[in-house]
């Protein structure tokens, strides 16, 4: 009766857990972060083909065609509650950020905020390791390219080996802060 209780016990403390789904199968009604984006939210669409996508105002003046290559960034709500990053620079949608607010976002091959850099590494060939941009060693990031320079997806691991964000689209996935 006792092993039955503590079962019960670990059963619902796991699922209390907001750990994001590491191990675990990805939810397929979940569109994939990916190179080319996330589900209709697309890289290389423009301002406005995203605010008719998303329904969403992505009000931005440094956007104008008046500034060509001015970047932002908008906060964007998935269907299952994560905020997403789009950056645009200049009329064009050039990356997605899943970060600490999107702990459901995975890419197709099931990792992304929580996961460890072996899942990543396991996940994914030709992986590039780099330095971190702030964080001393051992943290650092990890850089998959589908076309070099191009297009690819960017981890930031800690320095406990834990992916914080992910990164995907152009060469911007390399900006440090944002648009910088």
């Amino acid at each position: 009766m006792r092993a039955l209780a503590l079962a019960l016990s670990l059963i619902v403390l796991a699922a209390c857990q907001q750990d994001p789904p590491s191990q675990g199968a990805r939810d397929s009604s979940v569109p994939p972060l990916t190179v080319e984006g996330y589900g209709d939210m697309r890289i290389g669409m423009t301002l406005a083909e995203a605010r008719q996508v998303s329904g969403l105002p992505l009000n931005n003046e440094a956007l104008d065609e008046e500034t060509p290559g001015a970047c932002v960034e908008n906060q964007y709500a998935t269907a299952d509650g994560d905020q997403l990053w789009l950056m645009f620079e200049g009329d064009k949608l050039v990356r997605v950020t899943a970060s600490s607010e999107a702990l459901h976002t995975r890419t197709a091959q099931n990792v992304g905020v929580g996961s460890t850099d072996a899942e990543v590494r396991a996940a994914y060939q030709n992986v590039i390791e780099q330095g971190a941009h702030y964080n001393p060693p051992p943290a650092h990031n990890l850089i998959i390219w589908t076309a070099p320079q191009q297009s690819g997806l960017l981890f930031e691991v800690s320095e406990a080996g834990v992916v914080t964000a992910v990164h995907a689209g152009g060469p911007q996935i390399q900006y440090m802060e944002g648009c910088a």
